[in-house]
């Protein structure tokens, strides 16, 4: 769930790099929505996602929905 996934990395020394991650789509959602900054690779491709830190609006929104909420389900 993408809110799990962003209280991880709220809790993640940053920049952080995932070399073919499952959570692709999951860190898309978060990227999208502005909670985190983060690079994705070429679209079609394999490769490394860097994250390079959750926003305050991301902050704000794990102090809003809490640990777990179904923001994005």
């Amino acid at each position: 769930m993408p809110m799990d996934l962003l209280q991880a990395l709220a809790h993640t020394e940053m920049p952080v790099e995932f070399i073919n991650p499952p959570e692709q789509r999951d860190l898309r959602k978060l990227h999208d929505a502005g909670y985190i900054i983060c690079n994705f690779p070429v679209a079609g491709t394999n490769g490394t996602v860097r994250i390079h830190m959750v926003t305050s609006l991301g902050r704000k929104a794990l102090r809003h929905f809490g640990n777990g909420a179904a923001a994005f389900a």
